[in-house]
């Protein structure tokens, strides 16, 4: 009975955090490109009197935000999943989540675009001190048979959150209008900063009742095999560390395409598909919701798939999502832009869970926290480097064309879609689960060899 309220207390409480962060950070993104062009002077009237906002003036600080976030989350992921192995997971997760809050409150006393870099770079160390340490206690709290649900639940919280981010960003703006009418534009674009704050400061409250877990006696004899070993990650048997190390590898790839994707996907809705706060909203949570109804009905059937029949549906959704992101840059149509976004949800709603989960069931539970930190330190560098890529490709070459038509602009979705092909066939060729599978048993028979030895003597 103890394991079972353990086991609902830490997972209702992720999947609580989860989406009550995520809750903000999407209603921060919607604010964030009118709040920059307000302290530039660049809008000093609302956007919806305007014909055009032209937000690609906003473009490369929107993309310096999201790497001095990612630089500091890279910097401090790998050391936070290594500390948390060693004191705990529940420390880091109160300190990262308190910081949050402290963070959003600052947001609305910047007074030049230099000072939301920087608030930025230090959201970046309180998002290592949760993320890699609460998706290693998520996985410490389950049995392998429930990760994949497990995680996809997670990640619709996280999904949910985006849908209703966008819409708190918005009707938090509504109400700074009627509350600050008459006021400087860029006043009007602070105060939402506060009311989101406000609205997700429970996430504080409930990562506090967390618990640090046991591992799950429910095991597989892989699973078993694997807490016999007692090495760290330089002694895994061979095919596990190829596996690692692709794993790590289409990390930073993916980091790569998604630091571009961060960098100008609002700005592209803004200057091409719609440029009302509301409309942008309406595509982005249309496009979330999207994702959700798929997400956990698939995890179900996942979770009952062979390690080999797993790796197939994750390469064929990453390749199929990789494949539709490429043609984003050249949508015109706000309908069909919220189909595109929509699939493009759904599929990522299949990878994202799918991609945790395997790689949780590679290694032992005592080296999951640096395993997870280090995964997210190679996707955080690449996302350092995405958004400068896709920022100064957008900026530079905003309606130039390239190649064939191609303009800067749609190049960047395009490269961003090629990094990703190439991560995954990277997967497809290192992560072998039968070869894997049979290192674990052939260390299992060693292991038990040698006790018997021992125990003779």
């Amino acid at each position: 009975m103890h394991g079972e309220r353990l086991l609902s207390r830490n997972v209702a409480g992720i999947i609580l955090i989860s989406f009550l962060v995520t809750v903000g950070f999407g209603a921060v993104n919607l604010i964030v490109p009118y709040y920059i062009l307000a302290l530039k002077g660049l809008l000093v009237e609302l956007p919806e009197k305007l014909g055009t906002v032209r937000a690609e003036r906003a473009a490369l600080e929107i993309g310096a935000m999201a790497s001095a976030f990612m630089a500091t989350r890279a910097l401090f992921a790998a050391a936070s999943g290594w500390l948390s192995d060693r004191v705990g997971r529940k420390p880091l997760i109160v300190t990262g989540m308190s910081l949050y809050t402290v963070l959003g409150i600052l947001y609305a006393l910047t007074t030049a675009e230099w000072q939301l870099i920087v608030l930025r770079a230090v959201q970046g160390v309180a998002s290592a001190l949760v993320w890699p340490v609460a998706e290693a206690l998520l996985m410490d709290t389950v049995a392998p048979g429930l990760r994949t649900r497990t995680l996809s639940l997670y990640i619709i919280s996280a999904n949910v959150g985006q849908v209703v981010g966008p819409l708190i960003g918005s009707a938090a703006y509504e109400a700074s209008k009627r509350l600050l009418e008459g006021h400087p534009v860029v006043d009007i674009f602070r105060a939402p900063f506060i009311l989101i704050t406000i609205a997700t400061l429970p996430a504080v409250a409930v990562a506090a009742t967390l618990k640090e877990a046991v591992a799950s006696t429910a095991r597989t004899a892989s699973e078993k095999a694997m807490e016999m070993f007692r090495g760290g990650l330089r002694e895994l048997p061979s095919p596990v560390k190829r596996a690692l190390t692709a794993f790590y590898a289409n990390g930073l790839l993916n980091g790569i395409a998604m630091g571009i994707m961060t960098s100008i996907m609002i700005v592209y809705i803004i200057d091409f598909i719609a440029k009302e706060p509301t409309k942008v909203a309406a595509a982005m949570s249309i496009a979330g919701l999207a994702g959700l109804l798929v997400s956990y009905p698939v995890a179900h059937i996942a979770d009952k798939l062979s390690d080999t029949d797993r790796k197939r549906l994750l390469i064929a959704s990453y390749a199929l999502a990789r494949l539709l992101l490429a043609t984003i840059g050249f949508i015109r149509s706000y309908p069909l832009f919220i189909a595109v976004a929509a699939a493009l949800s759904i599929l990522m709603n299949i990878t994202m869970p799918l991609l945790r989960s395997i790689q949780a069931g590679l290694i032992p539970s005592r080296l999951r926290g640096r395993v997870f930190g280090l995964q997210q330190a190679f996707f955080n560098l690449g996302m350092v480097a995405g958004p400068l890529i896709g920022a100064y490709i957008y900026r530079r070459y905003y309606t130039v064309e390239i190649v064939a038509g191609v303009t800067g602009a749609q190049a960047a979705f395009i490269f961003a879609a090629v990094l990703g092909l190439a991560g995954i066939t990277l997967l497809t060729l290192y992560y072998n689960p039968a070869a894997i599978a049979k290192a674990w048993t052939l260390h299992r028979s060693r292991s038990e060899l040698g006790a018997a030895a021992t125990a003779e003597k």
